[in-house]
């Protein structure tokens, strides 16, 4: 059987349920039939994301799955000495995930998923495989050293009996605790070789040892007399005594139920202190990419963020931060998102942060801190979500800590690592309120209970949309030019006070104070005095005190009354200020000249004349060649943006399933001339991937890519290919900013993002 025939065979409410758990194929392009879909399981990058969330027991049985090829639920059970009851069950998760199929008694993997579980042993031939070239007599002597009887058995049934024996792990110990030290190791020896098929390299056939391993029965005489290791073997000898255990018994937190609400509506602070930031002033950028420790260090003390690597991270993440030329700026959907209810934006990052591969707060290599938000390689996000899914249901999280190999047995981590990331996975999820001492909080509960959905941000904020109410912030402007904000201000409120305030101290009660050259900046920005009043006097529902009319007035009485032209340079204003300007010695440096009593002239440009008038307490604004003053823009247009995200369209699973089975198994010949192209360029590329990347260029679409360059360098980017030419790719990508190359004979293979 293959895959796509069990998935032919399965009713929609179980193609349904499959799909849910691979919601990665329901990304645009889907799957159009069954065999394309069957294409997408054993692809590479939905291979990866569905493996690390297999616990110790299915990832036993896969491997021994694939060790033995398609075996029976009874011949399994005796390998990992389990009840075929337990292992059925375990079969049955493995294909509910589309990893495994199951016909009857039989059981199978998907091609690329058997391969992985067989990579150390594929040196190795199964045992069946020999024995069709072996003699009855020495398949006779196998069973015979193994502890069996093989009186009367023919080829066909010696062969069955001598994989069962060679399966059973408990058999093949007993055959080794009957063996020298010495053939024991040259049984290693043999076992850690790998890719020999034969023994002929270790010694002759009659030697001493090696006769004592065929007499053992774990060497089978294969073609020419020359004996073999069978794979069921030597997989034995390098899984060591696995066997299933049964999920670990977690016991119930002894701490008390928290929803989480204080430390989620903190986080949305946070965030909105860091984009906010980030709207007005790009974050600083290193050369190499990335937020540096100086600039992080810098947002803790100006936003009061403790850890501005989260927020970096998590902004970045959910598409709210994005890379440009002069740093990193709020993304153009930022504004959207600052209106959404609470609800909604605090799904939509901690959503984000739980699918990061990388920790935030935990961003060391060998070679030293990777700055955020650039991509790390890091299992990370593996432990974060084994850790969270095993304590769902209110269970203790110090308990999941003890058993947490069980629950992630892929992570790479010695014990050291693995607590860092702990840690780290702890500390995140405490501020961002999905944790709460040795429980997930209520909002956590619900966090990892739909984060597998296909569509789980509008579900996720549906549930909590309760325990996140929108409660508005209050303003309060004081006499002494100072405003007081409690809680979360709206996006107006927050744009006005970064326009004309700065901030003296964050938290759930920030202070901003006014100044003249804030109030300068607003008006410099386009800003009118009685907009000012207004704007102020709206969002604070009072009269504005009488300080900070008067400091309006004063500064908008001076604003513009200086004017820069363009002529490169040249400077007017009344005659008293222009004596004041000509005459100050900071300006010295502008090398100015008074060609009438109310005009200067400069050889500096415009930009950098306005800068230092404005440095020494003067007030300029811009005038263009025909005199007309020049106010910039307050913000960009939405989507003016070229590096903003788009995100892709997802299909529900309940359709994508009814589709699918109605479609039937043929394969459809893709249509469009851009895949034929892209496949003859691209023969590393799988017709998944090929396909996928096919997409992304005929729509304009986001995929990731893993990319070799001339220099045998990997990298992994985000792009966004707008043409094909030759054999170079002409693309947007999101990791550099700008516009790249690439060779699509040097990608090595294509996912979709988002």
């Amino acid at each position: 059987m293959s895959v796509t025939e069990y998935l032919a065979g399965l009713d929609t409410e179980r193609l349904t349920a499959l799909l849910e758990h691979r919601a990665d194929v329901l990304v645009e392009p889907a799957p159009r039939n069954l065999h394309e879909l069957a294409q997408r399981l054993n692809g590479a990058d939905s291979l990866s994301l569905a493996l690390p969330r297999l616990n110790h027991d299915q990832v036993v049985t896969a491997r021994d799955v694939a060790v033995l090829g398609v075996p029976t639920v009874s011949a399994l059970a005796g390998r990992v000495r389990a009840s075929e009851r337990d292992v059925r069950a375990v079969v049955d998760e493995l294909c509910a995930r589309g990893l495994a199929w199951s016909d009857g008694d039989r059981i199978g993997l998907t091609e690329r998923l058997a391969e992985h579980f067989t990579a150390d042993v594929a040196g190795f031939r199964p045992l069946d495989h020999i024995a069709r070239q072996a003699r009855v007599d020495e398949l006779r002597s196998a069973v015979v050293g193994l502890g069996a009887d093989p009186t009367g058995l023919r080829k066909p049934e010696l062969v069955e009996r001598l994989t069962a024996l060679v399966t059973d792990p408990r058999t093949v110990a007993a055959a080794l605790r009957e063996l020298s030290d010495a053939a024991y190791r040259h049984l290693q020896s043999l076992a850690r070789a790998g890719g020999f098929y034969h023994v002929s390299g270790f010694g002759r056939r009659h030697d001493d040892l090696t006769a004592v391993l065929v007499r053992a029965g774990l060497l089978l005489d294969g073609p020419y007399g020359a004996p073999e290791l069978p794979r069921e073997v030597a997989a034995l000898l390098r899984d060591g005594d696995d066997r299933l255990s049964g999920r670990p018994a977690l016991p119930e937190s002894a701490d008390p139920a928290n929803e989480g609400r204080a430390e989620a509506e903190g986080s949305l602070l946070a965030l909105t202190a860091l984009l906010d930031e980030a709207r007005g002033r790009p974050l600083a950028r290193l050369k190499k990419g990335g937020v540096g420790a100086r600039e992080r260090t810098r947002l803790a003390k100006r936003l009061a963020l403790s850890d501005p690597s989260l927020w970096i991270d998590v902004a970045h993440a959910a598409g709210l931060l994005t890379s440009s030329s002069d740093g990193y700026r709020a993304a153009g959907g930022y504004d959207g998102w600052r209106e959404e209810e609470p609800s909604a934006r605090w799904a939509r990052v901690a959503l984000a942060w739980f699918a990061l591969d990388l920790a935030p707060t935990s961003r060391e290599t060998e070679d030293g801190e990777v700055a955020p938000p650039l991509p790390l390689e890091s299992a990370g996000g593996m432990v974060r979500r084994a850790l969270l899914h095993a304590a769902a249901g209110g269970r203790s999280l110090r308990a999941v800590i003890e058993h947490l190999d069980w629950f992630c047995p892929f992570h790479p981590y010695d014990g050291q690592g693995r607590a860092r990331k702990v840690e780290a996975a702890l500390h995140e999820a405490t501020l961002l309120g999905i944790v709460a001492g040795d429980r997930l909080t209520a909002l956590g509960g619900h966090l990892v209970e739909v984060a597998a959905g296909s569509d789980p941000a509008p579900e996720l904020a549906h549930r909590i949309a309760e325990m996140l109410p929108q409660v508005r912030g209050m303003l309060v402007l004081q006499s002494d030019l100072t405003a007081v904000v409690s809680g979360q201000p709206d996006a107006a409120a927050a744009r006005l006070l970064a326009a004309v305030a700065v901030p003296e101290s964050r938290g759930v009660a920030a202070t901003w104070r006014f100044t003249p050259a804030g109030v300068r900046a607003a008006l410099d920005a386009g800003w009118t005095a009685d907009e000012l009043r207004t704007e102020l006097t709206a969002i604070s529902e009072r009269e504005l005190p009488q300080p900070l009319e008067y400091l309006i007035a004063d500064v908008a009485r001076r604003h513009g009354a200086v004017r820069v032209r363009a002529t490169r340079c040249c400077v007017t204003g009344s005659e008293p200020e222009i004596a004041e300007i000509l005459h100050t010695r900071s300006l010295a440096a502008l090398q100015l000249s008074r060609l009438a009593p109310t005009v200067l002239t400069s050889p500096l440009e415009p930009d950098d004349v306005l800068s230092r008038l404005r440095s020494a307490g003067f007030a300029p604004m811009p005038e263009d060649p025909d005199g007309v003053v020049i106010v910039p823009e307050r913000a960009r247009a939405p989507g003016s943006d070229p590096g903003a995200r788009r995100p892709r369209e997802r299909v529900s699973a309940a359709d994508l399933a009814a589709r699918l089975l109605a479609g039937g198994t043929a394969p459809i010949q893709p249509e469009s001339a851009t895949h034929d192209r892209l496949a003859g360029l691209a023969p590393r590329l799988d017709p998944v991937e090929v396909a996928l990347l096919a997409d992304a260029l005929d729509h304009g679409r986001d995929v990731q890519i893993v990319y070799r360059n001339k220099a045998g360098n990997r990298t992994v980017r985000d792009i966004r290919p707008h043409e094909l030419y030759g054999r170079w790719l002409s693309s947007w990508c999101h990791l550099r900013s700008g516009e790249r190359e690439f060779s699509v004979g040097g990608i090595e293979s294509v996912s979709p993002v988002g």
